[in-house]
Protein backbone atom coordinates (compact mmCIF):
# COMPACT_ATOMS: atom_id res chain seq x y z
CA UNK A 1 0.00 0.00 0.00
CA UNK A 2 1.29 3.50 -1.05
CA UNK A 3 2.17 6.02 1.67
CA UNK A 4 0.79 9.58 1.10
CA UNK A 5 1.80 13.12 1.91
CA UNK A 6 -2.41 13.47 2.67
CA UNK A 7 -2.28 10.99 5.80
CA UNK A 8 0.79 12.34 6.82
CA UNK A 9 -0.55 15.32 6.94
CA UNK A 10 -3.78 14.77 8.79
CA UNK A 11 -1.66 12.37 11.38
CA UNK A 12 0.34 15.54 12.29
CA UNK A 13 -2.49 17.97 12.44
CA UNK A 14 -4.03 15.33 14.66
CA UNK A 15 -0.97 15.12 16.52
CA UNK A 16 -0.74 18.84 16.78
CA UNK A 17 -4.65 19.17 17.75
CA UNK A 18 -4.01 16.61 20.72
CA UNK A 19 -0.92 18.26 21.31
CA UNK A 20 -2.89 21.03 21.85
CA UNK A 21 -5.85 20.01 23.75
CA UNK A 22 -3.46 18.62 25.72
CA UNK A 23 -1.66 21.80 27.16
CA UNK A 24 -4.60 23.42 27.51
CA UNK A 25 -6.45 20.95 29.50
CA UNK A 26 -3.19 21.03 31.87
CA UNK A 27 -3.27 24.61 31.90
CA UNK A 28 -6.82 24.64 32.69
CA UNK A 29 -6.47 22.22 35.05
CA UNK A 30 -3.22 23.31 37.23
CA UNK A 31 -4.90 27.37 36.78
CA UNK A 32 -8.35 26.09 38.06
CA UNK A 33 -6.52 23.91 41.02
CA UNK A 34 -3.91 26.79 41.35
CA UNK A 35 -7.29 29.43 41.86
CA UNK A 36 -8.71 27.58 44.29
CA UNK A 37 -5.76 26.49 46.79
CA UNK A 38 -4.88 30.10 45.89
CA UNK A 39 -8.14 31.16 46.88
CA UNK A 40 -9.05 29.24 50.23
CA UNK A 41 -5.68 29.95 51.53
CA UNK A 42 -6.47 33.62 51.21
CA UNK A 43 -9.37 33.17 52.42
CA UNK A 44 -8.25 31.51 55.35
CA UNK A 45 -5.19 34.11 56.19
CA UNK A 46 -7.34 37.04 55.60
CA UNK A 47 -9.70 35.96 58.12
CA UNK A 48 -7.41 35.37 60.37
CA UNK A 49 -5.60 38.46 59.84
CA UNK A 50 -9.00 40.40 60.26
CA UNK A 51 -9.73 37.95 63.23
CA UNK A 52 -6.11 38.96 65.07
CA UNK A 53 -6.67 42.44 64.43
CA UNK A 54 -9.93 42.23 66.05
CA UNK A 55 -8.77 40.65 69.12
CA UNK A 56 -6.18 43.25 69.27
CA UNK A 57 -8.31 46.13 68.92
CA UNK A 58 -10.87 44.74 71.48
CA UNK A 59 -8.00 43.69 73.65
CA UNK A 60 -7.10 47.57 73.43
CA UNK A 61 -10.46 48.82 73.90
CA UNK A 62 -11.18 47.02 76.77
CA UNK A 63 -7.67 47.95 78.67
CA UNK A 64 -8.90 51.55 78.13
CA UNK A 65 -12.76 51.26 79.02
CA UNK A 66 -11.15 49.27 82.75
CA UNK A 67 -8.57 52.34 82.88
CA UNK A 68 -11.58 54.90 82.57
CA UNK A 69 -13.68 53.22 85.14
CA UNK A 70 -11.10 52.94 88.00
CA UNK A 71 -10.26 56.85 87.25
CA UNK A 72 -13.89 58.08 87.39
CA UNK A 73 -15.81 55.52 88.16
CA UNK A 74 -18.34 55.79 85.48
CA UNK A 75 -20.65 52.55 84.44
CA UNK A 76 -20.90 53.72 81.07
CA UNK A 77 -17.13 52.47 81.18
CA UNK A 78 -18.27 49.04 81.91
CA UNK A 79 -21.34 48.80 79.80
CA UNK A 80 -18.51 49.63 76.87
CA UNK A 81 -16.24 47.13 78.75
CA UNK A 82 -19.05 44.52 78.40
CA UNK A 83 -20.04 44.73 74.85
CA UNK A 84 -16.03 44.83 74.22
CA UNK A 85 -15.57 41.58 75.76
CA UNK A 86 -18.19 40.17 73.77
CA UNK A 87 -16.90 41.24 70.74
CA UNK A 88 -13.70 40.17 72.17
CA UNK A 89 -15.39 36.73 72.90
CA UNK A 90 -16.80 36.77 69.18
CA UNK A 91 -13.33 37.10 67.38
CA UNK A 92 -11.54 34.69 69.74
CA UNK A 93 -13.88 31.85 68.17
CA UNK A 94 -13.15 32.92 64.78
CA UNK A 95 -9.65 32.76 64.99
CA UNK A 96 -9.56 29.61 67.06
CA UNK A 97 -11.72 28.51 63.71
CA UNK A 98 -9.30 29.78 61.63
CA UNK A 99 -6.30 28.78 62.69
CA UNK A 100 -4.27 26.16 60.69
CA UNK A 101 -1.05 25.94 61.78
CA UNK A 102 0.50 24.77 64.93
CA UNK A 103 2.16 28.50 65.52
CA UNK A 104 -1.34 30.02 64.99
CA UNK A 105 -2.99 27.21 67.10
CA UNK A 106 -0.71 27.71 70.27
CA UNK A 107 -0.94 31.52 70.55
CA UNK A 108 -4.73 31.05 70.22
CA UNK A 109 -4.33 28.66 73.21
CA UNK A 110 -2.03 30.97 75.09
CA UNK A 111 -4.75 33.62 74.36
CA UNK A 112 -7.46 31.41 75.91
CA UNK A 113 -5.26 31.01 78.98
CA UNK A 114 -3.89 34.68 78.97
CA UNK A 115 -7.96 35.94 78.79
CA UNK A 116 -9.10 33.59 81.44
CA UNK A 117 -6.58 34.99 83.78
CA UNK A 118 -7.10 38.54 82.78
CA UNK A 119 -10.95 37.48 82.96
CA UNK A 120 -10.06 36.23 86.98
CA UNK A 121 -8.13 38.97 88.12
CA UNK A 122 -10.90 41.37 86.53
CA UNK A 123 -13.46 40.05 88.37
CA UNK A 124 -11.57 39.72 91.66
CA UNK A 125 -10.22 43.26 90.93
CA UNK A 126 -14.02 44.62 90.52
CA UNK A 127 -15.13 42.68 93.93
CA UNK A 128 -12.76 44.49 95.32
CA UNK A 129 -13.67 48.04 94.25
CA UNK A 130 -17.17 47.06 94.82
CA UNK A 131 -16.66 45.92 98.45
CA UNK A 132 -14.09 49.80 99.49
CA UNK A 133 -11.34 48.16 99.12
CA UNK A 134 -9.96 50.63 96.69
CA UNK A 135 -6.55 50.53 97.31
CA UNK A 136 -6.09 46.67 96.94
CA UNK A 137 -8.16 46.45 93.36
CA UNK A 138 -6.15 49.57 92.07
CA UNK A 139 -2.95 47.32 92.80
CA UNK A 140 -4.51 44.62 91.33
CA UNK A 141 -5.52 46.38 88.09
CA UNK A 142 -2.02 47.91 88.12
CA UNK A 143 -0.06 44.30 88.63
CA UNK A 144 -1.47 41.38 87.77
CA UNK A 145 -4.25 42.54 85.24
CA UNK A 146 -2.12 44.90 83.71
CA UNK A 147 0.79 42.56 82.63
CA UNK A 148 -2.31 39.61 82.00
CA UNK A 149 -3.27 42.35 79.40
CA UNK A 150 0.48 43.30 77.88
CA UNK A 151 1.22 39.61 77.39
CA UNK A 152 -2.66 39.18 75.49
CA UNK A 153 -1.47 42.20 73.49
CA UNK A 154 1.83 41.06 72.87
CA UNK A 155 0.33 37.25 71.71
CA UNK A 156 -1.94 39.39 69.73
CA UNK A 157 0.87 41.04 67.60
CA UNK A 158 2.47 37.36 67.26
CA UNK A 159 -0.68 35.96 66.17
CA UNK A 160 -0.55 39.36 63.44
CA UNK A 161 2.78 38.32 62.71
CA UNK A 162 2.17 35.08 62.22
CA UNK A 163 -0.72 35.48 59.51
CA UNK A 164 1.14 38.51 57.10
CA UNK A 165 4.25 35.62 57.43
CA UNK A 166 1.74 32.99 56.31
CA UNK A 167 0.01 34.79 53.95
CA UNK A 168 3.72 36.45 52.57
CA UNK A 169 4.50 32.32 52.30
CA UNK A 170 1.15 31.92 50.51
CA UNK A 171 2.04 34.36 47.93
CA UNK A 172 5.85 33.19 47.55
CA UNK A 173 3.77 29.67 46.87
CA UNK A 174 1.40 31.55 44.85
CA UNK A 175 4.77 32.80 42.23
CA UNK A 176 6.33 29.34 42.78
CA UNK A 177 2.64 27.53 41.15
CA UNK A 178 2.61 30.20 38.48
CA UNK A 179 6.13 29.43 37.51
CA UNK A 180 5.57 25.64 36.97
CA UNK A 181 2.21 26.50 35.12
CA UNK A 182 4.21 28.54 32.96
CA UNK A 183 6.85 25.69 32.96
CA UNK A 184 4.04 22.86 32.16
CA UNK A 185 2.48 25.29 29.40
CA UNK A 186 5.52 26.46 28.02
CA UNK A 187 7.21 23.38 27.46
CA UNK A 188 4.31 21.41 25.30
CA UNK A 189 4.34 24.52 23.52
CA UNK A 190 7.45 24.85 22.45
CA UNK A 191 7.17 20.51 22.14
CA UNK A 192 4.59 21.00 19.69
CA UNK A 193 6.27 24.09 17.48
CA UNK A 194 9.37 21.90 17.26
CA UNK A 195 7.40 19.06 16.14
CA UNK A 196 5.14 21.03 13.49
CA UNK A 197 8.59 22.69 12.34
CA UNK A 198 10.53 19.19 12.25
CA UNK A 199 7.18 17.53 10.59
CA UNK A 200 7.22 20.22 7.76
CA UNK A 201 10.12 20.00 7.77
CA UNK A 202 10.89 16.52 7.02
CA UNK A 203 7.56 16.36 4.48
CA UNK A 204 8.92 19.17 2.98
CA UNK A 205 12.30 17.34 2.14
CA UNK A 206 10.66 14.20 1.57
CA UNK A 207 8.83 16.06 -1.34
CA UNK A 208 11.29 18.21 -2.81
CA UNK A 209 13.77 15.04 -2.66
CA UNK A 210 10.77 13.13 -5.25
CA UNK A 211 10.21 15.51 -7.30
CA UNK A 212 14.25 15.84 -7.27
CA UNK A 213 14.46 12.09 -8.40
CA UNK A 214 11.59 12.54 -11.20
CA UNK A 215 13.37 16.28 -12.17
CA UNK A 216 16.74 14.24 -12.78
CA UNK A 217 14.95 10.96 -14.74
CA UNK A 218 13.39 13.44 -17.17
CA UNK A 219 16.25 15.82 -18.02
CA UNK A 220 18.23 12.72 -18.73
CA UNK A 221 15.46 11.61 -21.19
CA UNK A 222 16.08 12.04 -25.20
CA UNK A 223 15.65 11.20 -28.54
CA UNK A 224 19.13 8.96 -28.33
CA UNK A 225 17.23 7.33 -25.02
CA UNK A 226 14.16 7.17 -24.20
CA UNK A 227 13.69 4.03 -22.06
CA UNK A 228 14.66 5.98 -18.81
CA UNK A 229 11.62 5.87 -16.05
CA UNK A 230 11.11 7.49 -12.92
CA UNK A 231 11.14 4.85 -10.41
CA UNK A 232 7.65 4.91 -8.05
CA UNK A 233 9.09 1.77 -5.62
CA UNK A 234 9.17 4.44 -2.75
CA UNK A 235 7.02 7.48 -3.85
CA UNK A 236 3.92 8.14 -1.74
CA UNK A 237 0.43 7.90 -3.51
CA UNK A 238 0.26 11.67 -4.88
CA UNK A 239 3.95 11.54 -6.30
CA UNK A 240 3.25 8.05 -7.49
CA UNK A 241 0.31 9.11 -9.38
CA UNK A 242 2.32 12.05 -10.95
CA UNK A 243 5.29 9.87 -11.51
CA UNK A 244 2.90 6.56 -13.16
CA UNK A 245 1.34 9.65 -15.09
CA UNK A 246 5.18 10.76 -16.56
CA UNK A 247 5.97 7.18 -17.63
CA UNK A 248 3.15 7.02 -19.27
CA UNK A 249 3.47 9.97 -21.29
CA UNK A 250 7.03 8.78 -21.94
CA UNK A 251 5.60 5.19 -22.81
CA UNK A 252 3.81 7.12 -25.77
CA UNK A 253 6.55 9.19 -26.89
CA UNK A 254 8.37 6.28 -26.77
CA UNK A 255 6.11 4.49 -29.20
CA UNK A 256 5.81 7.64 -31.11
CA UNK A 257 9.38 8.02 -32.13
CA UNK A 258 9.63 4.13 -32.73
CA UNK A 259 6.78 4.52 -35.07
CA UNK A 260 8.40 7.35 -36.50
CA UNK A 261 11.65 5.87 -36.66
CA UNK A 262 9.89 2.70 -38.28
CA UNK A 263 7.77 4.48 -40.82
CA UNK A 264 10.34 6.97 -41.90
CA UNK A 265 12.26 3.32 -42.47
CA UNK A 266 10.10 1.53 -44.06
CA UNK A 267 9.17 4.70 -46.34
CA UNK A 268 12.59 5.19 -47.05
CA UNK A 269 13.03 0.91 -48.06
CA UNK A 270 10.12 0.87 -49.53
CA UNK A 271 9.94 3.37 -51.75
CA UNK A 272 13.31 3.27 -53.07
CA UNK A 273 12.44 0.90 -55.55
CA UNK A 274 9.84 2.58 -57.39
CA UNK A 275 11.34 6.08 -57.29
CA UNK A 276 14.65 4.49 -59.01
CA UNK A 277 12.23 3.16 -61.64
CA UNK A 278 10.25 6.10 -62.18
CA UNK A 279 14.09 8.13 -62.15
CA UNK A 280 15.63 5.21 -64.27
CA UNK A 281 12.65 5.31 -67.01
CA UNK A 282 12.03 8.72 -67.22
CA UNK A 283 15.72 9.81 -68.08
CA UNK A 284 16.17 6.82 -70.30
CA UNK A 285 12.86 7.94 -72.15
CA UNK A 286 15.06 11.65 -72.30
CA UNK A 287 18.32 10.48 -74.10
CA UNK A 288 16.59 10.74 -76.89
CA UNK A 289 14.14 10.87 -79.57
CA UNK A 290 11.80 8.35 -79.02
CA UNK A 291 8.25 7.23 -80.65
CA UNK A 292 5.06 8.15 -78.95
CA UNK A 293 4.45 4.83 -78.10
CA UNK A 294 7.76 4.32 -76.66
CA UNK A 295 6.83 7.51 -74.71
CA UNK A 296 3.29 6.03 -73.78
CA UNK A 297 4.98 3.26 -71.86
CA UNK A 298 7.34 5.25 -69.93
CA UNK A 299 4.86 7.03 -68.70
CA UNK A 300 2.45 4.17 -67.62
CA UNK A 301 5.30 2.83 -65.87
CA UNK A 302 5.54 5.76 -63.96
CA UNK A 303 1.88 5.59 -63.24
CA UNK A 304 1.86 2.01 -62.22
CA UNK A 305 5.20 3.07 -59.72
CA UNK A 306 2.96 5.46 -58.59
CA UNK A 307 0.23 3.86 -57.76
CA UNK A 308 2.40 1.57 -55.69
CA UNK A 309 3.97 4.04 -53.82
CA UNK A 310 0.35 5.30 -53.04
CA UNK A 311 -0.78 1.98 -51.89
CA UNK A 312 2.47 1.57 -49.86
CA UNK A 313 1.72 5.29 -47.83
CA UNK A 314 -1.82 4.41 -47.41
CA UNK A 315 -1.29 1.14 -45.84
CA UNK A 316 1.40 2.68 -43.52
CA UNK A 317 -1.13 5.66 -42.51
CA UNK A 318 -3.46 2.96 -41.82
CA UNK A 319 -1.15 0.90 -40.19
CA UNK A 320 -0.21 3.50 -37.64
CA UNK A 321 -3.92 4.62 -37.55
CA UNK A 322 -4.04 1.03 -36.09
CA UNK A 323 -1.17 0.71 -33.90
CA UNK A 324 -1.10 4.16 -32.25
CA UNK A 325 -4.67 5.70 -32.48
CA UNK A 326 -7.22 3.10 -32.27
CA UNK A 327 -9.76 5.10 -30.36
CA UNK A 328 -10.12 7.14 -33.20
CA UNK A 329 -11.87 4.20 -35.19
CA UNK A 330 -15.60 3.40 -34.19
CA UNK A 331 -16.67 0.16 -33.56
CA UNK A 332 -20.28 -1.25 -33.73
CA UNK A 333 -22.41 -4.77 -33.15
CA UNK A 334 -23.63 -6.53 -36.23
CA UNK A 335 -24.83 -9.93 -37.45
CA UNK A 336 -21.55 -11.99 -38.25
CA UNK A 337 -23.84 -14.25 -40.57
CA UNK A 338 -24.88 -11.15 -43.15
CA UNK A 339 -21.36 -9.89 -42.93
CA UNK A 340 -20.01 -13.12 -43.81
CA UNK A 341 -22.32 -13.79 -46.56
CA UNK A 342 -21.59 -10.70 -48.42
CA UNK A 343 -17.51 -11.54 -48.04
CA UNK A 344 -18.84 -14.80 -49.82
CA UNK A 345 -20.72 -13.33 -52.72
CA UNK A 346 -17.63 -11.46 -53.24
CA UNK A 347 -14.75 -13.94 -53.08
CA UNK A 348 -16.92 -15.89 -55.50
CA UNK A 349 -16.78 -13.38 -58.22
CA UNK A 350 -12.72 -13.63 -57.36
CA UNK A 351 -12.22 -16.95 -57.39
CA UNK A 352 -14.00 -17.65 -60.70
CA UNK A 353 -12.35 -14.50 -62.29
CA UNK A 354 -9.00 -17.16 -62.35
CA UNK A 355 -11.11 -20.36 -62.19
CA UNK A 356 -10.46 -21.36 -58.70
CA UNK A 357 -13.55 -23.11 -56.82
CA UNK A 358 -14.65 -21.44 -53.55
CA UNK A 359 -16.25 -22.56 -51.00
CA UNK A 360 -17.95 -22.00 -47.37
CA UNK A 361 -19.42 -22.90 -44.02
CA UNK A 362 -21.22 -20.43 -42.61
CA UNK A 363 -23.69 -21.22 -39.56
CA UNK A 364 -27.38 -19.57 -39.84
CA UNK A 365 -28.41 -19.01 -36.36
CA UNK A 366 -27.33 -15.28 -35.74
CA UNK A 367 -23.44 -14.59 -33.96
CA UNK A 368 -22.73 -10.92 -33.53
CA UNK A 369 -19.15 -9.37 -33.20
CA UNK A 370 -18.66 -6.22 -32.16
CA UNK A 371 -15.98 -4.18 -34.44
CA UNK A 372 -15.05 -2.04 -37.25
CA UNK A 373 -17.11 -3.69 -40.25
CA UNK A 374 -15.15 -1.99 -42.92
CA UNK A 375 -11.67 -2.96 -41.37
CA UNK A 376 -12.57 -6.81 -40.58
CA UNK A 377 -13.98 -7.06 -44.12
CA UNK A 378 -10.18 -5.83 -45.55
CA UNK A 379 -9.00 -8.64 -42.99
CA UNK A 380 -10.45 -11.32 -44.31
CA UNK A 381 -10.50 -9.54 -48.19
CA UNK A 382 -6.65 -9.96 -47.60
CA UNK A 383 -6.64 -13.45 -46.71
CA UNK A 384 -9.23 -14.77 -49.09
CA UNK A 385 -6.99 -12.05 -51.93
CA UNK A 386 -3.73 -14.31 -50.84
CA UNK A 387 -5.60 -17.31 -51.21
CA UNK A 388 -6.70 -16.82 -54.64
CA UNK A 389 -2.84 -15.42 -55.74
CA UNK A 390 -1.30 -18.39 -54.60
CA UNK A 391 -3.47 -21.29 -55.56
CA UNK A 392 -3.65 -22.54 -59.03
CA UNK A 393 -6.26 -22.38 -61.80
CA UNK A 394 -8.74 -25.40 -60.56
CA UNK A 395 -7.16 -25.03 -56.97
CA UNK A 396 -9.69 -24.69 -53.98
CA UNK A 397 -9.83 -22.09 -51.25
CA UNK A 398 -12.53 -22.41 -48.81
CA UNK A 399 -13.84 -19.90 -46.39
CA UNK A 400 -15.41 -21.32 -42.71
CA UNK A 401 -17.23 -19.53 -39.54
CA UNK A 402 -17.19 -21.61 -36.54
CA UNK A 403 -18.65 -20.31 -33.40
CA UNK A 404 -17.29 -21.49 -29.86
CA UNK A 405 -18.45 -20.84 -26.95
CA UNK A 406 -17.54 -16.91 -26.27
CA UNK A 407 -15.66 -16.78 -29.63
CA UNK A 408 -15.77 -17.57 -32.71
CA UNK A 409 -13.23 -19.28 -35.33
CA UNK A 410 -12.94 -17.89 -38.91
CA UNK A 411 -10.50 -20.53 -41.21
CA UNK A 412 -9.48 -19.37 -44.77
CA UNK A 413 -7.93 -22.41 -46.32
CA UNK A 414 -6.78 -22.86 -49.74
CA UNK A 415 -4.88 -25.45 -51.75
CA UNK A 416 -2.15 -23.38 -53.37
CA UNK A 417 1.71 -23.44 -53.12
CA UNK A 418 2.06 -23.31 -49.48
CA UNK A 419 4.53 -21.22 -47.27
CA UNK A 420 8.35 -22.89 -46.28
CA UNK A 421 8.75 -23.49 -42.43
CA UNK A 422 11.47 -21.13 -42.33
CA UNK A 423 9.21 -18.20 -43.09
CA UNK A 424 5.90 -18.93 -41.07
CA UNK A 425 7.59 -16.75 -38.15
CA UNK A 426 8.43 -13.69 -40.80
CA UNK A 427 5.10 -13.58 -43.01
CA UNK A 428 3.33 -11.01 -40.58
CA UNK A 429 6.35 -8.62 -40.85
CA UNK A 430 5.97 -5.78 -42.48
CA UNK A 431 7.14 -5.44 -46.24
CA UNK A 432 7.89 -9.44 -46.04
CA UNK A 433 7.56 -10.96 -49.09
CA UNK A 434 9.11 -13.55 -50.56
CA UNK A 435 10.88 -13.51 -53.76
CA UNK A 436 9.09 -16.28 -56.31
CA UNK A 437 9.26 -16.37 -59.93
CA UNK A 438 5.91 -15.92 -61.22
CA UNK A 439 2.80 -13.28 -62.24
CA UNK A 440 1.37 -13.32 -58.21
CA UNK A 441 4.42 -12.03 -57.03
CA UNK A 442 4.14 -8.99 -58.89
CA UNK A 443 3.25 -5.80 -57.06
CA UNK A 444 3.37 -7.48 -53.80
CA UNK A 445 4.20 -4.56 -50.84
CA UNK A 446 4.67 -7.65 -48.13
CA UNK A 447 2.16 -5.25 -45.92
CA UNK A 448 -1.39 -7.21 -46.16
CA UNK A 449 -0.67 -9.88 -43.69
CA UNK A 450 0.98 -7.44 -41.42
CA UNK A 451 -2.26 -5.52 -41.55
CA UNK A 452 -4.37 -8.49 -40.98
CA UNK A 453 -2.85 -9.13 -37.88
CA UNK A 454 -3.22 -5.20 -36.24
CA UNK A 455 -7.31 -5.56 -37.31
CA UNK A 456 -7.04 -8.77 -35.61
CA UNK A 457 -5.17 -7.53 -32.88
CA UNK A 458 -7.58 -3.97 -32.53
CA UNK A 459 -10.91 -6.52 -32.20
CA UNK A 460 -9.24 -8.23 -29.08
CA UNK A 461 -8.32 -11.30 -31.52
CA UNK A 462 -5.81 -13.22 -33.11
CA UNK A 463 -4.55 -14.79 -36.44
CA UNK A 464 -2.83 -18.36 -36.63
CA UNK A 465 -1.29 -19.71 -40.15
CA UNK A 466 -0.54 -23.23 -40.81
CA UNK A 467 1.00 -24.18 -44.37
CA UNK A 468 3.42 -26.63 -46.22
CA UNK A 469 4.91 -26.28 -49.12
CA UNK A 470 2.89 -27.34 -52.10
CA UNK A 471 -0.09 -28.59 -49.51
CA UNK A 472 -1.59 -25.23 -49.17
CA UNK A 473 -2.37 -22.69 -46.39
CA UNK A 474 -4.70 -22.33 -43.17
CA UNK A 475 -5.23 -19.02 -41.66
CA UNK A 476 -7.67 -19.34 -38.46
CA UNK A 477 -9.19 -15.77 -36.72
CA UNK A 478 -10.21 -16.13 -33.85
CA UNK A 479 -12.48 -12.81 -32.80
CA UNK A 480 -14.86 -12.60 -29.46
CA UNK A 481 -18.35 -13.13 -29.40
CA UNK A 482 -20.22 -10.24 -28.41
CA UNK A 483 -22.64 -10.60 -25.59
CA UNK A 484 -25.87 -8.35 -24.63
Amino acid sequence: MKKSFRRKIIIGFLAMVFLSVFTACLAFFTTRNMQNVFLNTMRQNVASLKAAEELELALVSQKGFLSNYFLDKNSVWLERLEEKRANFSEWLKKATDTAVTPEEKNIINDINHLYARYENDRLNAKKLYESGKTREAKDLLLGDMWEALEILYQKCENYISINESIIKKSEGALTRKIAGMMVLIVIPSIAIIISIGLMFFLLTRKILSSVEDIAVTARNINLKDLSGRVNTDSLEEELDYLAKSINAMLDRLERSFEYVKEFSSSIGHELKTPLAIIKGGSEIALRKERQADEYKKALRVNIEESNRMIQIVEDLVFLAKLDYNPDNIKKERFDAVQFFEDIRERAEMLAAQKGIIFSSSIPENPVFLEGNKLHLSRLFFNLIQNAVKFTPQGGKVDLSVHPQGDAVKIIVSDTGAGIDEKDLPKIFQRFFHKETPGPENVGSVGLGLNIARSIAKFHNGDIQVASKPQEGSVFTVTLPVSRL
